[in-house]
């Protein structure tokens, strides 16, 4: 009997005007609909929800915000790889990325699978002729058509490999269960043979991103978009080169010997390209030089700067591909874009002046995933000259209230001496070291010069609420000084005398408060407004204030990735001006310029600030030098020996200057990538993930080299010591026990067990 399966059609409208991206109810529809001009249209349309199956679920933020040097996750299993958290039936390590990968769930089949079977369907048609209509007619349009699902189906391909390696991939669209589950992996060679072949087709097809009606058709295929692909694939292939050997599980006929413990090394082997570096260069070159439409944002800012009734940011020209959605959440799906319930902060007390979550601070943060970790916050090295550091994180808060029940601007706070105010109150002692310390230069406008009285409120309208130091021990804020600021203060280091207190948290005495040694924050205990939290994917436009969902497009390639894609590709070929070049292309863009404010913690409190100018530290703050040649690198900067290479932070196993390179380029796409998912793409295919997490990730890492506190509780807290027990193969993900159980070989016969080991990825 011949059988028909419904295709769910995963589409929305864009959040620029008009849409490409148009959905159709049908209630009943065959396979012969596909073939038509309108089905076939609507069947690739739907396979550009490759970029959106993994901000909507929990799958995605937990399969790339875990696995990574600079993300610490909030589940202490999770964060120091417990084998109760990493095997072939834990769900962050097997289940979720499965998930991802593929699942039946609210009457719809979504993940990659899925998306690749559609791509291939759309392929197929369009090959074998049997495409109606205007695909028939114009073999331009086919040809352009079947590229963007070659587009998507590389992009789907390029996941799994990042998450499993060596992987099925079926090249023939399926509408049957089949005969058996004989799923050969694919070597990661094949694999990128193949993508890179589908995307030099899709290059030569797609039009310039200067011929796209950016209205109608923005988010589409463009030749853009496929070089700037090319760049990263052909770079991730010369990375890995040298893994190619039985040394690291690769066998002579080019499969992998997952019994070999450094398997996970060479299951990141793709191919040993000579021309490879220099394929990244052109292809790159391409995007950069050559588009004549791309280029960086001026302001790092504004490319997530997200206002009420404002998706100016989402057309950004230094987007090159991004994941749309549309705007107050029309044809989004089940939950839209939910990426900021995944990693957004808490902010809202009472008694610091933000009683209630507002529209345009944030919403429901209860599914987060994970926080960023002192290494992340510390690879802002100079945080008053490199603005992606405020301009990534809530470092402060002003006071507020909710504007209204719909999206609404929020409303002042109280003033300090209104009935309604009900922020922290003045101690003698803190009113006391205020007024001799620090009202003599506050000059902030809010605070009109008041003095701290004894028993009356801290905070008022317009004044900051809660403020982050990211400090070291060395550079701790001394404990009266923090306490007697007329806001919040949360500090990574305390200094109370001879004591040194580790992200200690504050106990309420009364209407005031103290902070408490016997307690911390951080390492096993992160607080979710125990640190900054990142607004990348704040949505003031979300429907509800308190929900999970979300109608900000989403940045997939953005051209400051495709200058270090370059960059590394020249470092690389030991044309270090060329690449210093490109780095230096990035940084300046992130440097301070005159004219613009800081953050007031980042002018007052945050060490370093003693070497701005005295009106630098006054408000309103403005930024007086450019802090552009304080942004500069030069080849110092992986010497190994320079104060400016030792502050990266490198691995020791980075002993060559091609080692300290490689990892200075990570840190750079660390620091502009801040909890964007391809960071993990970067760090993964770099063959560097699991010596940076084993070095700089405490929780993940079984080294002692941290500072000690003395807020321990019960001998637990900031011991200096790693709490880990993190494992190289932990890179890749397994598959699931209950899948391998599944597998047949090609007769249909169930695997025995020395071959479902074979299966599975080392270490699971």
């Amino acid at each position: 009997m011949k059988k028909y399966f419904l295709i769910s059609i995963l589409a929305g409208s864009v959040a620029c005007s008009d849409s490409f991206l148009e959905e159709k109810m049908v209630s009943v529809i065959t396979q012969d609909y596909f073939n038509t001009e309108v089905g076939l249209e609507q069947l690739i349309v739907g396979t550009y929800d490759a970029y959106r199956v993994s901000k909507q679920y929990n799958q995605g933020p937990t399969s790339f915000f875990n696995g990574l040097d600079i993300i610490t996750s909030k589940t202490a299993n999770d964060a120091t790889y417990s084998a109760s958290s990493w095997n072939a039936t834990a769900s962050t390590s097997a289940t979720l990325p499965q998930q991802l990968g593929g699942e039946y769930t609210s009457s719809s089949l979504l993940g990659y699978y899925p998306i690749i079977n559609n791509c291939n369907r759309a392929i197929q048609t369009i090959e074998e002729g049997k495409a109606l209509g205007k695909f028939a007619e114009n073999a331009v349009y086919a040809e352009l058509r079947k590229s963007e699902a070659l587009l998507n189906r590389a992009y789907c391909i390029y996941i799994l490999n990042t998450l499993y390696g060596d992987v099925y991939i079926p090249r023939q669209y399926t509408q049957a269960m089949p005969e058996n589950f004989n799923y050969v992996r694919e070597t990661s060679e094949s694999l990128f043979r193949q993508i890179i072949g589908d995307l030099r087709y899709a290059y030569d097809h797609l039009p310039n991103v200067t011929e796209l009606n950016l209205k109608s058709d923005f988010g589409r295929g463009t030749k853009q978009i496929a070089a700037h692909f090319l760049a990263k694939l052909y770079l991730n292939r010369a990375q890995t080169a040298k893994y190619g050997t039985t040394e690291y599980g690769r066998n002579a006929d080019g499969t992998i010997d997952n019994l070999n413990e450094k398997s996970y090394l060479g299951m990141l082997y793709k191919g040993n390209v000579a021309t490879d570096l220099d394929s990244c260069i052109w292809f790159a070159s391409q995007v950069i030089d050559n588009s004549g439409y791309h280029a960086l944002e001026a302001d790092y800012r504004k490319l997530y700067l997200r206002k009420l009734n404002d998706y100016s940011e989402e057309e950004s020209k230094e987007l090159i591909l991004s994941c749309v959605y549309g705007q107050y959440g029309v044809d989004n799906g089940r939950y839209g874009n939910r990426l900021a319930a995944f990693i957004g902060g808490d902010y809202s007390n009472a008694k610091w002046g933000i009683p209630l979550r507002t529209w345009e601070k944030g919403g429901n943060t209860s599914s987060r995933i994970g926080y960023m970790n002192d290494f992340g916050y510390d690879l802002f090295v100079n945080k008053h000259a490199d603005s992606r550091y405020e301009k990534s994180f809530y470092i402060e808060h002003t006071t507020g209230l909710r504007g209204g029940t719909t999206p609404t601007p929020d409303l002042e706070y109280y003033a300090y001496d209104n009935a309604n105010n009900a922020t922290y109150t003045w101690t003698d002692a803190t009113a006391e070291y205020f007024n001799a310390n620090i009202l003599p230069s506050y000059n902030r406008e809010s605070w009109g010069g008041r003095s701290a009285v004894a028993g009356q409120h801290k905070m008022g309208a317009g004044d900051i609420a809660i403020a982050y130091v990211e400090n070291t021990k060395e550079t701790a804020i001394d404990i009266n000084e923090a306490i007697s600021q007329p806001f919040y203060v949360r500090a990574r280091w305390i200094k109370d005398g001879s004591k040194y207190y580790y992200r200690v948290p504050t106990k309420d005495v009364g209407t005031t408060y103290e902070y408490n040694p016997a307690a911390y924050n951080g390492i096993d205990l992160p607080s979710a407004n125990g640190q900054p939290q990142t607004f990348k994917y704040l949505d003031p436009n979300r429907n509800e204030v308190d929900n999970y969902y979300g109608s900000r497009d989403v940045p997939i390639f953005r051209l400051a990735e495709t200058y270090l894609l370059r960059a590394e590709a020249y470092g690389r070929k030991n044309n270090w001006a060329a690449a210093i070049e490109d780095i230096n292309k990035v940084r300046f863009r992130a440097a301070y310029k005159k004219g613009e404010s800081r953050a007031e913690v980042l002018a007052r409190l945050q060490p370093g600030h003693e070497a701005l100018t005295e009106s630098e530290q006054q408000y309103p703050y403005l930024v007086e030098n450019d802090m552009t040649e304080m942004m500069r690198v030069d080849a110092s900067f992986w010497d190994g020996a320079s104060e400016a290479s030792k502050a990266e932070s490198y691995p020791p196993s980075a002993t060559s200057t091609e080692d300290r390179f490689v990892n200075f380029i990570l840190n750079e796409l660390a620091r502009e990538f801040t909890f964007e998912m391809h960071y993990y793409e970067n760090l993964h295919h770099s063959g560097w993930q699991a010596e940076r997490i084993a070095y700089n990730n405490q929780m993940a890492s079984s080294l002692n080299r941290w500072d000690t506190s003395d807020n321990l509780v019960s001998g637990k807290g900031q011991t200096g010591s790693g709490q880990g027990s993190f494992k190289p193969q932990y890179t890749f993900k397994a598959f699931t026990q209950s899948m391998i159980n599944m597998l047949t070989d090609e007769s249909g016969a169930l695997l025995d067990d020395a071959a479902k080991k074979a299966y599975q990825n080392y270490g699971y």
